[in-house]
């Protein structure tokens, strides 16, 4: 190729094809070209009309990976002919014709075997007469910058940490996995937390922490088919995706197999580190329709499985579920119950079995919901813990007892106790004194009152606790230990407690009450006999019952067969004699 031509090619005037010599200027723009040529990073090639070869820089070379020598008199379409077919080479050809220019991605596959993203640009070159003459090519290496997009991609679509789906990737699986899912097939949605994660991030770093995830990731994504996923959702919490026709038992198996997995020590360093999870199970399309419906059945599952103490597998179950919403829908009513006046009391008298007088009367706290209708104890305790509203509870408790004490002796002269529970309340000394100053700010003798706290709350309590009863025993409360028969009791702790008296739980107290049950009674009245405790049996709804209670000591009872939990105007009557039930 003549300098004629190049000079007609990069400048694009009119000259004459044929003409003889270059002027001054010429050159030096000659030799620009020639220097831009060498030294640009892009590739550049000049091809005939027809698309051959002509001319080639350094940089082109380069990417192609092939000598100046090789490539000139090539058609163009020949470098890379295998990687582009015939049609892709006409649309390009069509397209250059029409527009005098294209561009776009080409691919190159290098001698290493991968393959390299090229941007390629075309341009014709015209003389005076539109005639096509050259065509200039441009290539740029875009390689780099196409990993960099498909690690961007990779990113927004999965955990950086551990290489599975992130939350943005589970959902749009999902979403194409539940269209293309075969007939009679589902998807089983596994909620994997891992229960003792933790404290390895506490004792031994973040560092140590995330190896341990990454470990424990792989062999979670070792564990999944073609059409299955792996998801890191929360810091130790992952989503596995199972496929197929699945029984509970089978699932239950196979998700037993993936606790072993996650059970096996991982080595880090000198040091084997063993995690473990707890596994919610939910299935598409027999639990829910939609994926985030079926994260919040497995998310409870998981709670539930978390409670067991060897199977840490739990298939999510209907019934069970609407009963914990029932419980969150309530802890968020419970703050509003309190300030509109929806709580109200009971009171339950229990009778002294020598004389058939009422000795004590215990408060029964009830929700009048504006939906349920009324609530029970039981069904809503769980629910004002949850909202963080038990001390709050307990002094409403308190200042309504009161109120209602003050109104008994004053019309009445009523002289009675009042039993109030407190189970659940973290009974420290700080809330021991500020139950006292409420007493004395109600103006009321701490004697009138019984507290009432459950085995179970009271026998794992700190030490701490024992202070706080000894605080209020002192300024005259009795203490009575609730639920007896059916909560655990360490008698070393039995003996150390400034109690006053038990109550035996109403479960003692069965329509049969066969001989088992009547020893068992005998032998907890024995045992509070020997530590110089009282005995109230509640739950009493038989002469028998009442009868063999008689026989064997039994201070009060109180029951249906006495009298059923009333008003607080029926207290007055009771007291005055009106309903009085001689037993």
């Amino acid at each position: 190729m003549d300098e004629s031509s190049l000079s007609t090619v990069t400048r694009g005037d009119s000259q004459a094809d044929g003409a003889k010599g270059l002027p001054a200027t010429n050159a030096i723009e000659m030799a620009l070209t020639e220097h831009i040529m060498a030294h640009t990073r892009e590739g550049i090639v000049v091809m005939d009309a027809r698309g051959r070869v002509e001319q080639v820089n350094a940089a082109f070379c380069r990417l192609s990976e092939r000598e100046a020598e090789q490539i000139k008199g090539m058609h163009i379409t020949g470098i890379d002919h295998d990687l582009h077919g015939r049609r892709h080479y006409r649309q390009i050809w069509l397209q250059l014709q029409r527009q005098g220019h294209w561009q776009g991605e080409v691919q190159h596959q290098t001698r290493q075997g991968r393959l390299a993203a090229h941007w390629l640009v075309l341009r014709l070159i015209k003389n005076h007469h539109q005639q096509v003459v050259k065509i200039i090519g441009i290539l740029d290496d875009i390689s780099r910058l196409r990993q960099s997009e498909a690690r961007l991609n990779f990113l927004a679509h999965h955990d950086a940490l551990t290489g599975t789906a992130n939350r943005t990737q589970l959902l749009a699986w999902f979403a194409n996995a539940r269209g293309a899912l075969p007939v009679g097939q589902q998807l089983a949605l596994l909620f994997i937390d891992l229960d003792r994660f933790k404290p390895i991030n506490d004792s031994f770093g973040h560092g140590v922490g995330d190896r341990v995830l990454r470990a424990l990731a792989q062999r979670l994504l070792g564990l999944v088919g073609e059409h299955e996923l792996v998801a890191r959702i929360g810091g130790d919490e992952f989503v596995m995706i199972w496929q197929g026709e699945h029984t509970e038992a089978s699932l239950l198996d196979k998700a037993q197999q993936l606790l072993g997995q996650l059970e096996a020590p991982v080595p880090v360093d000198d040091y084997e580190l063993s995690v473990g999870a707890s596994i919610g199970v939910s299935l598409y399309p027999q639990h829910g329709l939609e994926i985030e419906s079926l994260l919040r059945y497995a998310d409870t599952a998981m709670y539930e499985a978390k409670k067991l103490t060897s199977a840490k597998v739990c298939v999510f179950d209907k019934a069970r579920f609407t009963r914990l919403e029932q419980q969150y829908l309530l802890t968020r009513e419970f703050r509003e119950a309190i300030a509109q006046d929806q709580l109200f009391l009971e009171y339950q008298p229990g009778f002294e079995l020598g004389s058939s007088h009422t000795g004590s009367l215990e408060a029964l706290l009830r929700w009048n919901h504006p939906r349920l209708g009324i609530l029970y104890p039981e069904q809503f305790m769980s629910a004002a813990q949850g909202a963080g509203l038990l001390c709050r509870l307990a002094e409403w408790v308190l200042r309504q007892a009161v109120r209602q004490v003050h109104d008994w002796q004053q019309i009445h002269g009523w002289q009675g106790r009042v039993s109030l529970n407190l189970t659940g309340l973290e009974l420290e000394q700080h809330w021991a004194s500020r139950l006292l100053q409420l007493l004395d700010q109600l103006q009321v003798a701490p004697e009138i009152f019984c507290l009432e706290l459950s085995c179970d709350f009271i026998m794992r309590r700190s030490e701490s606790l024992g202070g706080a009863l000894t605080m209020l025993r002192q300024a005259g409360l009795s203490i009575y230990l609730d639920n007896v028969g059916i909560g655990r009791i360490h008698f070393d702790k039995l003996r150390q407690l400034p109690l006053d008296g038990i109550k035996l739980d109403r479960s003692l107290f069965s329509d049969r009450f066969d001989d088992t049950d009547q020893a068992l009674v005998k032998a907890l009245m024995l045992l509070s006999d020997s530590l110089g405790l009282n005995v109230v049996a509640c739950g009493v709804e038989t002469r028998e019952q009442l009868a063999f209670l008689r026989r064997h000591g039994c201070h009060t009872a109180q029951g249906w067969l006495l009298a059923r939990p009333m008003a607080a105007h029926r207290v007055a009557n009771l007291y005055a004699g009106d309903d009085r039930h001689h037993c």
